[in-house]
Formats: C-alpha cells, structure tokens, sequence
C-alpha cells in the first residue's frame, strides 16, 4: 500500500495521469484506468482517493484498500479542480 501512496502522490504532484487497477466490492475489475488524482478523503475509517475518470468522464471515489496497482502515465493533466494530495 505504502507503494501505491507515494504513486499517488508523485503523479498528483507532477500533474500526470494515474493508471489503476482498482477491484470493486464484488471482487470484479475493469483493468487498467486513467485517473487524474486531486484529493484523498477520510470517511469513518475508509481511506479514499477522489479522482477524475477520464473514460468514464467524471469524478469517481476510490476506496484505497482497493486499488491494486497504481503507475504513472507520461501524460501531464491540467487540473480541473484543486489538487489537494497532502496527507496520509
């Protein structure tokens, strides 16, 4: 996990796009998306990343227990909202 953090964190710093592998509740994924990261949440116990998906062209929560692996892209974003990764 401490891996997939500083991912994170790296690619929110740098501007650029994020690639995910994130497993939802019933065990199923989509494979690799692109996400560009702004802010991580903190909601009873359940750490989150907000980010923007850009396929599914909207902001999407991605409980962080359940991404399974993170890169960065070489692709720069330009932020859409705050980029607020500072924490964790």
């Amino acid at each position: 996990m401490t891996n997939i953090l500083q991912t994170i964190k790296q690619a929110a710093q740098e501007r650029k796009v994020l690639k995910i592998v994130y497993q939802e509740k019933d065990g199923t994924n989509e494979g690799w998306r692109e996400v560009e990261p702004y802010s991580f949440s903190h909601d009873d116990g359940d750490k989150a990343l907000f980010a923007w998906d850009i396929d599914k062209n909207g902001i999407r929560r991605f409980a962080l227990n359940r991404i399974i692996q993170a890169e960065i892209t070489s692709t720069s974003f330009n932020p859409r909202y705050a980029v607020e990764i500072n924490w964790i």
